[in-house]
């Protein structure tokens, strides 16, 4: 009975675990990367990074900007050839791309 039991606990346990990462990997990899004309630039040197980015397109864009190591940031819509857009985040938060959210 104790085998039984130890072994539904770690079967719940696995399905639990992979239930929590797969999710957010798939919807990661469906938004795909925010379109080139998105610009932006990055200043990294210090605790605090700060990231702004230019909507050069001519269209408007949404997006998110991903970070390793922390959230992502809101979905953000930027009017076509519109001014910058700032975002801040503490280390150990690193930039990892805008996507299209």
């Amino acid at each position: 009975m104790r085998a039984i039991a130890i072994a539904l606990l770690a079967g719940l346990t696995t399905v639990g675990i992979t239930g929590g990462v797969a999710a957010p990997a798939a919807q990661a990899s469906a938004a795909g990367r925010a379109p080139s004309c998105l610009a932006y630039k990055l200043d990294d040197r210090g605790a605090q990074d700060e990231l702004w980015v230019w909507n050069n397109c001519e269209k408007g864009v949404n997006f998110r900007v991903r970070l390793a190591n922390g959230p992502d940031s809101y979905c953000t819509y930027m009017e076509p050839r519109s001014t910058y857009s700032k975002f801040t985040w503490e280390w150990p938060q690193r930039f990892d791309g805008l996507v299209k959210c």
